[in-house]
């Protein structure tokens, strides 16, 4: 597993710094460079916690889950592209829930909010997360990993997924209107995630989606553009 967890701890962080060059040249916005030495500390520091707390950490749990036949897809036979597949469809979803969860709860809002008070919006505000808040993440990862009898390889590739679509998902990159739109029907892009980054009236309530964008216009939550252009924590 030592060798499997490198790449992927190594991997998002080629693609932040690709991000971070991309964003110099196709910005949305201008940037607000002042708020990277925080960002970027705070994702080194969780960086480190993941790596500490790898053992108990969603590849354990599944392991474990796998060594006594817990959990769907231990006690169903599929191929395993349908096993990886459904796997990352239903860890999305639970991110989801999750997100959602991080909103409602004035605990865990406690630790999310963290993300949140940054005044801007770009690659660094995707590792920008209170450590309290990436534990609980790790459990909750963990758990709903064993109960899916997710294969401990697939969590490692979701652990990449979710690394990479956080970068993704909060870059500062310009794309035209009508493209967004047309990824955005599936997608998560910058400019839909961003309304939920906006300080202003219950944006901050809307766009819990984390890849796939289906879950918001499921469960009622779709915004479709920002009540205002301030970014940071909600405005009470």
């Amino acid at each position: 597993s030592r060798l499997a967890v490198t790449p992927l701890m190594l991997t998002p962080v080629a693609v932040a710094l690709l991000i971070a060059l991309a964003e110099l040249v196709w910005p949305a916005r201008a940037p607000v460079r002042t708020r990277w030495a925080i960002n970027i500390a705070l994702g080194i520091g969780n960086l480190l916690l993941l790596r500490l707390l790898s053992v108990a950490g969603p590849f354990a749990f599944a392991l474990a889950a796998q060594h006594i036949g817990f959990g769907l897809f231990n006690v169903i036979t599929v191929p395993p592209i349908v096993t990886f597949v459904g796997v990352i469809i239903a860890m999305d979803l639970a991110i989801y829930w999750q997100h959602r969860a991080s909103h409602q709860f004035g605990w865990f809002w406690a630790l999310h909010r963290l993300h949140h008070a940054d005044p801007d919006f770009d690659v660094t505000t995707g590792v920008r997360f209170h450590p309290g808040e990436a534990v609980v993440s790790m459990l909750y990862k963990g758990v709903c990993g064993a109960l899916l009898g997710a294969p401990p390889e697939a969590m490692l590739l979701f652990e990449l997924y979710l690394a990479v679509g956080s970068l993704t998902e909060h870059a500062n990159l310009r794309m035209q209107p009508r493209i967004d739109r047309a990824i955005r029907l599936f997608w998560v892009t910058p400019a839909m995630h961003i309304i939920h980054h906006s300080a202003t009236g219950d944006d901050h309530n809307h766009n819990f989606s984390f890849a796939i964008s289906v879950w918001d216009r499921l469960f009622g939550t779709l915004r479709g553009d920002a009540s205002g252009r301030t970014i940071g924590l909600p405005k009470s």
